[in-house]
């Protein structure tokens, strides 16, 4: 996914900026470091749907272009809203990020089996150009079964992609439905004995 966020030459103060809704950020490469600063709530927006796999173009006021993806992103931890984010400049050089999985259907392991789907790997890492990189893979899961994992062999690629994480890990496995042991009845305790007492033998 390829997004686009208008981007500005930064020389104020981070907090004088924060305080009017932008966020500082700096954009770099091997070779560069520039700060800007952009809308915080475009931002958020933006980031929300490439995360740090998605290409995102920076557009300055000039009409200059620097295709970037997201390496790193502060918090404010009170307001739980971005403080700042670093871009980093990308070309058509390969690049290792990871990419979510997601599942679509219901599998038949869990609806004619009972069984229960458990999801190994949320993500896995995939090796391609920045624009080649897909925004998730999604698993169609309904005709899963009881004990037929699904592997990372088993993902489709596309074009110009490389696997990365180790094709015979487990994604997700469909396990039997919990077999519920009958509770053993408990013993009845025991009854007290109340045994004569000294003075009793004596009267």
């Amino acid at each position: 996914m390829e997004m686009e966020l208008k981007v500005y030459d930064r020389t104020q103060t981070p907090s004088s900026l924060r305080n009017e809704g932008f966020m500082p950020a700096v954009v770099y490469d091997k070779g560069s470091n520039r700060s800007i600063y952009l809308e915080r709530k475009a931002f958020d927006r933006v980031f929300r749907q490439v995360s740090t796999h998605g290409v995102i173009t920076l557009t300055f006021e000039g009409g200059e272009h620097l295709d970037t993806m997201v390496k790193a992103v502060s918090m404010d931890k009170r307001k739980r809203v971005p403080e700042h984010a670093d871009f980093y400049i990308v070309t058509d050089e390969p690049v290792e990020v990871p990419v979510p999985v997601h599942t679509r259907g219901e599998a038949r392991g869990v609806k004619e089996g009972g069984g229960v789907l458990d999801i190994v790997l949320h993500q896995v890492i995939v090796r391609a150009s920045p624009k080649r990189i897909p925004d998730e893979f999604m698993v169609d899961i309904s005709t899963v079964g009881v004990n037929e994992p699904l592997h990372i062999r088993d993902l489709t690629l596309p074009a110009g992609v490389t696997m990365v994480t180790d094709a015979d890990l487990t994604v997700l496995t469909i396990h039997p439905p919990r077999v519920e042991e009958p509770a053993t009845p408990s013993e009845a305790p025991e009854p007290e004995v109340i045994g004569k007492g000294k003075d009793d033998d004596e009267e």
